[in-house]
C-alpha cells in the first residue's frame, strides 16, 4: 500500500539517454507552443504537424505544445525539404526512402541557444512515392525529438528515437513508451540550456 507523503523523484528505470555532452534542454513551460516551420513543399507542413501532435499527445499534463507558423522568422524550429511527395504513406515494412539531419544551434556565454533548431530531410532515389512518404512520416517525428531535447538516440529500435546505423530506416510509427517515458524525465529534469531569445 502506498501512502501520500514524500513525492517519489522520478526513476530512469525504462528511459534511455537524453543529455548530450552533459547538457539538458526542454522547452519551458513560458516559451510554449514551439513554433514550428515547414517550408512549403508537398505535404511537409501535414508530416510536421503530426510530428508536433504525436509528441505533444505523449505528455500527461501539456507539458508541451507545438504550433506551425507561417513565417521562418519567428519559428523556434525550422524544417526543410528539397520534395516532398503528397502520397499515402506504404503500410508495407519500412525502407530507407529518405535521411535527415537536425543541426542543433550553437550555445552562447549565457548557456543560451543563439539560434533555431534547423531540420533537413531529403528524399532518396529508388524508391516509390508511398515509400518514401512514410519513410518521412517516422523520419519527422524522429527528428521533432531531437528539437524537442532528445539529442541522443534509443539503442532499441522499437522505439522512434532509434539511432539506425548505416541505412537501416526508422521502423516505429509514433513515439514509445520507452520515448514517453524519457521525454517526461526529460521535461521534469531542470536543464542547463536555455532557449533561443
Amino acid at each position: 500500500m502506498l501512502a501520500c507523503s514524500e513525492p517519489t523523484p522520478p526513476s530512469r528505470a525504462g528511459t534511455y539517454g537524453f543529455e548530450a555532452g552533459g547538457d539538458v534542454f526542454h522547452w519551458p513551460a513560458e516559451r510554449l507552443p514551439v513554433r514550428f516551420y515547414a517550408q512549403p513543399t508537398g505535404n511537409l507542413r501535414f508530416l510536421v504537424q503530426h510530428a508536433v501532435d504525436s509528441w505533444a499527445g505523449v505528455f500527461l499534463y501539456g507539458e508541451f505544445r507545438g504550433t506551425l507558423v507561417a513565417d521562418s522568422t519567428g519559428a523556434d524550429v525550422i524544417v526543410q525539404a528539397d520534395s516532398v511527395p503528397d502520397v499515402p504513406p506504404d503500410p508495407g515494412a519500412p525502407v530507407y526512402a529518405c535521411n535527415e539531419v537536425t543541426a542543433v544551434p550553437p550555445i552562447d556565454t549565457n548557456n543560451r541557444f543563439t539560434e533555431p533548431f534547423h531540420i533537413r530531410v531529403a528524399v532518396l532515389p529508388g524508391f516509390t512515392p508511398a515509400q518514401v512518404a512514410a519513410c518521412l512520416r517516422r523520419t519527422t517525428i524522429h527528428e521533432a525529438g531531437h528539437a524537442l531535447g532528445l539529442f541522443q538516440h534509443s539503442p532499441d529500435p522499437v522505439d522512434i528515437m532509434w539511432g539506425p546505423s548505416g541505412a537501416a530506416p526508422i521502423t516505429a510509427d509514433g513515439p514509445s513508451d520507452q520515448d514517453r517515458r524519457t521525454v517526461e524525465l526529460l521535461y521534469h529534469t531542470p536543464p542547463t540550456v536555455l532557449p533561443p531569445p
